[in-house]
This record gives structure tokens, sequence and C-alpha cells, in this order.
């Protein structure tokens, strides 16, 4: 008991030692470590991969908050953050990335966490066909790759909000302050969250099948996203056998910022005015 109460005066006069330290929070590491809680599931949806049956899987994230010091802020922005992959996990993409436990996936968590951010690292859908026999397959299956993972990323969202509303909230997030980040692929899913909200952005020209697939739902004519399948871009509605829209239904989904580390708008159109503010990066060596 006194050893504890020990480590306690320490450790507030850590945090009051370095008050100056703390006013640099969110630009530098000011926090000595992280906790980790892995494996929250923020909810459940249909996987089209392994193929050929589709199956409800459990999504879930990993959450890393700052530790080691007593933290002043009882409400914390937070960052949900999204792994690269090719929307194929590692064994398939012939690549070391494709899961929340990428270790440059961990170690960004983990740096922003040291600055004072409380981070989600979650996984999402992956799947889709880049062996297809026709352009129409390559294109609409990871363009709707891509929209069931934003999907997820709301549903994500919704989570966090739903759980600081009942009360608890677990995580001591800030509700009103949820940045969204990825990296590759994830990227891509972070800025196209951000921006893709109108039924016209799936229908350009680029975005319209020119054949009939009856096995990936496409139809001459119409876009590779059929929202009447996979729901609309928020996950509510669709069909049962491919989307689940009971994912914390009610709660809102915006956020406050976004940021991409790779990845690519579906089409420069979808900027809008009222957009969350953007950030993108990409690097040199990547076409």
């Amino acid at each position: 008991m006194r050893k504890n109460l020990l480590n306690n005066v320490i450790a507030f006069a850590l945090v009051i030692a370095s008050g100056n330290a703390f006013a640099q929070r969110f630009l530098t590491e000011v926090f000595p470590s992280v906790q980790v809680t892995t494996n929250i599931k923020y909810g459940e949806n249909i996987s089209v991969f392994p193929p050929p049956t589709p199956a409800m899987i459990d999504l879930v994230c990993d959450v890393y908050e700052p530790a080691g010091v007593p933290d002043p802020m009882t409400q914390r922005p937070l960052i949900i953050f999204m792994h690269t992959g090719s929307f194929l996990p590692a064994f398939v993409n012939q690549t070391p990335t494709g899961s929340r436990n990428d270790s440059a996936t961990v170690e960004i968590c983990k740096r922003f966490a040291r600055r004072g951010y409380v981070v989600a690292n979650m996984d999402y859908r992956v799947g889709w066909n880049p062996q297809g026999t026709t352009l129409d397959i390559r294109r609409g299956t990871i363009l709707c790759a891509i929209y069931r993972a934003i999907q997820d990323a709301k549903a994500c969202v919704r989570f966090f909000r739903a759980n600081a509303a009942a009360g608890g909230n677990t995580f001591k997030i800030d509700p009103n302050t949820i940045i969204l980040g990825g990296q590759g692929t994830g990227g891509y899913i972070a800025i196209n969250y951000a921006t893709l909200d109108k039924v016209a952005e799936i229908n350009l020209p680029k975005f319209i099948s020119s054949t009939t697939e009856p096995s990936y739902g496409f139809v001459a004519g119409q876009s590779y996203v059929n929202q009447a399948l996979l729901g609309d871009f928020d996950g509510y509605g669709g069909i049962p056998q491919l989307n689940n829209p009971n994912n914390t239904p009610g709660y809102p989904n915006n956020i406050s910022f976004a940021f991409n580390l790779g990845g690519a708008l579906g089409d420069s159109s979808f900027l809008e005015a009222g957009d969350a503010p953007m950030v993108g990066m990409h690097v040199i060596g990547d076409p």
C-alpha cells in the first residue's frame, strides 16, 4: 500500500515537474510508454474473403493510450488508424503487410499515443480479385473492397461515439475530436471516407461496368458499387447476405480531420467545400 502511494506521489511529481513538457503534447512524445488493449470488437459484417462463401466476421481494433505518468486530460482526441496491404492479407498479397499487426502500423500508433492521442488501430474487411479475367472484375472488386472498408471505418467511429455516450467512456476520448488516418490502402479509406458522400460520385463514367458479371453483382451500364446490395455510404441497407446494417446505428460518423500516408482519391471531383480538413502525403517510390 505504502509503495503504491509512493509510486503515485512520484508520478504526480513528474507531471508537475514536466508541466512545460505537457504544453508540447501532440507535438512531441511527452508520455514515456503506451498502454494497449487488444481485440476490441467494434462491429461485425459480411466478408468476401476467403472465397467462395461470404461469412460474418468480427471487426476488431487495438486501442493505444498514453501511459507512464498520469494524464491530465480526461477527454483525449481519438485517431482511428488503418493499415496497408492492397486490400488482401499478407499471405495473399505476398508482402509483409496486411493487418493491424504490421510493424510500421504498430510503431505509428505507439508514436501517436506517446504524444497524447488515443489511437484505435482497426482491421477492416479485405478481399478482391486481382486475377480476374476481365478489367471489370479487377477494377470493380477493388472498388467494392474500398467501399466496404469505408463502411467499416464509419462503424468504428460510431462505436467509439456510442461508448463515450454510454457514460463509461472506456478510453477517455473526446467524441467531438475524431481523426481518421491510414497508410497505403488505409490512406485510400481515410480520404475517400472524408469526401465520398453522393450517389453521383460512384456513378462517374469510370466507375460504370461495361459487362454484366452476375457472380460479382456487376451490371453493364451501372456502377460497380451497387448500394442496393452493399448498403449506403454509412453501411445501412443492402441485403443481409452482403451487409450487416446494425453496427451501432443512430450515432454520427462525421470526423474532424483526415490524413493519408499514401493512397488516393477515387476522383478529384469528390473534393467539395464542407469536407473535413485533410493532409495527404505520398512516397516518391509509389506510382
